[in-house]
């Protein structure tokens, strides 16, 4: 039932981005560079390399020119960002929020997202959450959504649509599963990505 639903999404993502367009004040519209190759890093951790590389699969369905950069150091993440070498990487909510303002002990998912909107550096924000959470996460922990996390005007809306779409359909479930297909050899990171976005 579910089919094409990531498709039809852009599609339609696309399209609204279009219609919009001479309705936004032109000023807060971001426009990057057509030409611009956008890069998805992603950290050490099998999860975090799937995730990237789903990310980067339905920016490709946008359209858009897209490298990966998986395997970053810890802390390189954030580094590379500034640096304007990354575009975007997968997170966790509540380990963002950890890094960029320590000791808020929130355990609702709707306030630590909000807290990490008001606490992230300039030049970076958030799209939307995914229900999916980090493999091992507990009912009393601090929630560790899946959430992008990019270069502020990096993306279109159009773009950061596609992302959206990734917020809506993956869950937990899915993401441990296919982290311990990786993890077994039984799928490269980009295999699990692609056998995710081709079932939807």
């Amino acid at each position: 039932m579910k089919a094409r639903l990531i498709g039809t999404a852009l599609v339609t993502a696309g399209v609204l981005a279009s219609q919009a367009g001479c309705a936004v004040d032109s000023t807060r519209v971001e426009t990057p560079e057509p030409s611009a190759v956008i890069v998805v890093g992603a950290g050490q951790s099998t999860e975090s390399q799937v995730v990237a590389e789903i990310y980067a699969g339905v920016l490709r369905g946008t359209g858009s020119r897209v490298d990966t950069r998986l395997g970053l150091a810890p802390g390189q993440d954030l580094t590379e960002l500034d640096a304007g070498s990354v575009t975007l990487v997968p997170e966790y909510t509540g380990r963002l929020l950890d890094r960029v303002h320590p000791g808020i002990t929130e355990t609702d998912p709707d306030k630590v997202y909000e807290e990490l909107n008001k606490s992230l550096p300039e030049g970076l924000s958030v799209s939307d959450y995914a229900s999916a959470e980090e493999p091992g996460t507990g009912a009393d922990d601090e929630p560790q959504n899946v959430v992008p996390l990019m270069r502020t005007g990096a993306l279109t809306q159009a773009q950061v649509r596609a992302l959206n779409v990734v917020a809506g359909e993956l869950t937990s479930a899915e993401l441990a599963d296919m982290g311990e297909a990786v993890r077994g050899g039984e799928r490269s990171p980009g295999q699990a990505a692609a056998d995710w976005l081709a079932a939807r």
